[in-house]
């Protein structure tokens, strides 16, 4: 990342400066506390306890055993008994931009804070936070240092301030694109098959509403989310990438106001306007959405590979004999299934306030969490197996949530080495040859296989999912495109949230024809004149940094 323009003019700013030039009055570097090199080692073990207080989101699912919190629980007694690293909560909330923003002005900061994009940034501007380049290079394990680099550089170049890093991202794994899942049990019934190009997604959409195959004289072709983006896939195979910045002609060039988008939209309201698109998809709840596929009446619904953790594996428990299957469709006329890779920053950015004695610690604390949570090492594993009655008690995997800072790190390619995990063990028949964490994604595949649909809702989700959504989540048709720009402009700051609304409101307009297609044209030229323009030149000047 490059470094953000100073905030000057900012009130915030400006507070932020007044407090903390009061705070670091008298700080210089000879009054930091010296760092052995023994303090380095990613497992080196504290002869005294170090804590941190740290401000975090509220937790809002608690399945620890009796007795325990989030600050001492399995995963927290695991960094402690280690390297004597301990985990004091700040505060929790619900809105951790408004807090930070607050205890910025009243120089009350914890010593570990969970950040956004637009927070980190602030923090970096009052120069708040510490330099974690020595102690990432230092300190960060093989484990971590392993999944931030199945990143390339993409990753810690999110954080990088002037080629310092200064923060540790929280990851958002790769191929987490939309998937079309498919009722293959109605694909079979009027003898069709499963769709492959724009072409084919339609007329299997108008197939079953011709035929209503529902049975309920109400069959929809295609329900989708209130948002039109839903329809990124219907957008990429016309060489559409809305909601995005994409590389053009040596450019970074705003997807949404390319001529490309405009013939998407062409074609996507003509596909309402038959009635092969839930008429009513713009003003549906979520619940009401997934009761249409719940219920048997829906036959295709864009979602990624995580389906199976939603509502929607439900739809057995009403019909048996439902068969969902994902397919990566409709590919373009090159037949390629195209997206664009999403921000790799998943969660927000963990960083450390600039005077805490202890960075290294934290580093500490991510290396164990993290091996804790994905049984990384051998150490980590014996440990929850010589624990077995304080593990959660709804036997799920471990999340980070009750964790000492909690942040998910895994490797942009997960998805295919967990899927290709499972396969081996299936294949060879050993629940022992899988990697411990991913055993109960064995156990539910193993019981589909002997069961069917027979299954609790519940283990057939996890199949769903971890079986057939991470297998099309890597189907080698897939041609994933770096994005152009991830971050934020001084500009973006005042004025986005007006120029996506405007977006949002045009293209739901266009495709529900209560505007014709021509008014995208009128809203290039709004969206150019009333900052969008000025943003894309920000976004040049930075990415050129």
């Amino acid at each position: 990342m490059n470094k953000p323009r100073k905030m000057a003019t900012l009130l915030i700013g400006s507070m932020m400066m007044a407090v903390f030039s009061g705070c670091n009055a008298g700080n210089n570097e000879s009054a930091q506390p010296q760092i052995s090199q023994q303090d380095y080692e990613p497992y080196g073990k504290y002869e005294t306890p170090v804590e941190f207080t740290i401000g975090r989101n509220t937790n809002h699912v608690n399945n620890l055993p009796a007795g325990d919190t989030i600050e001492d629980n399995l995963a927290t007694r695991y960094v402690e008994d280690r390297v004597n690293v301990k985990a004091k909560v700040a505060w929790e909330t619900d809105d951790m931009d408004q807090k930070l923003s607050l205890s910025m002005t009243t120089g009350d900061l914890p010593d570990v804070m969970l950040v956004s994009r637009e927070i980190f940034n602030q923090l970096v501007d009052n120069d708040l936070i510490a330099d974690m380049t020595e102690v990432y290079e230092k300190t960060a394990s093989e484990g971590v240092k392993n999944i931030y680099g199945s990143y390339g550089d993409l990753l810690l170049n999110q954080v990088k301030v002037d080629g310092k890093i200064m923060g540790l991202p929280m990851t958002n794994i790769g191929n987490q694109h939309q998937l079309l899942w498919v009722r293959k049990d109605w694909v079979d019934k009027v003898g069709a098959k499963l769709p492959e190009s724009v072409e084919d997604v339609w007329n299997l959409a108008r197939t079953f509403v011709e035929k209503d195959v529902s049975g309920t004289g109400k069959t929809v072709g295609m329900v989708m989310d209130s948002n039109a983006m839903n329809f990124t896939p219907i957008f990429a195979a016309h060489g559409a990438f809305p909601m995005n910045w994409i590389q053009k002609d040596g450019q970074v060039e705003y997807g949404s106001v390319q001529p490309e988008v405009k013939q998407a939209l062409t074609e996507l309201s003509a596909m309402y306007k038959e009635g092969l698109i839930d008429k009513q998809f713009a003003v549906r709840s979520n619940e009401e959405k997934e009761a249409l596929v719940i219920n048997g009446q829906a036959g295709m619904v864009f979602n990624p590979w995580w389906i199976g953790y939603t509502n929607y594996k439900d739809s057995i428990k009403q019909d048996p004999e439902a068969v969902w299957v994902a397919v990566s469709a409709p590919v373009d006329e090159n037949g390629k299934f195209k997206t664009i890779r999403q921000d790799p920053v998943g969660g927000g950015i963990v960083v450390v306030k600039k005077d805490f004695a202890h960075p290294e610690a934290i580093m500490k604390s991510v290396n164990l969490t993290t091996d804790f949570l994905y049984s990384l090492t051998e150490d980590a594993i014996n440990y929850k197996k010589e624990h077995p009655d304080e593990l959660l008690t709804d036997a799920s995997r471990w999340n980070n949530d009750p964790t000492q800072i909690p942040m998910q790190v895994d490797y942009d390619d997960v998805l295919k080495r967990y899927y290709d995990d499972l396969m081996k063990a299936d294949e060879a028949g050993d629940a022992s040859a899988v990697q411990e964490d991913r055993v109960v994604s064995f156990m539910a595949y193993q019981e589909f296989k002997e069961k069917g649909n027979t299954i609790d809702a519940n283990t057939y989700g996890e199949y769903l999912s971890r079986i057939e959504g991470q297998r099309e989540a890597n189907n080698p048709n897939l041609e994933v495109i770096p994005a152009g720009f991830y971050g934020t402009t001084e500009t973006m700051k005042l004025k986005w949230a007006n120029l996506q609304k405007l977006e949002e409101e045009t293209m739901l307009k266009i495709i529900m024809g209560e505007a014709p297609v021509d008014e995208f044209d009128t809203f290039v030229d709004i969206w150019k004149r009333t900052g969008g323009d000025e943003i894309t030149e920000e976004v040049n000047e930075m990415s050129k940094r």
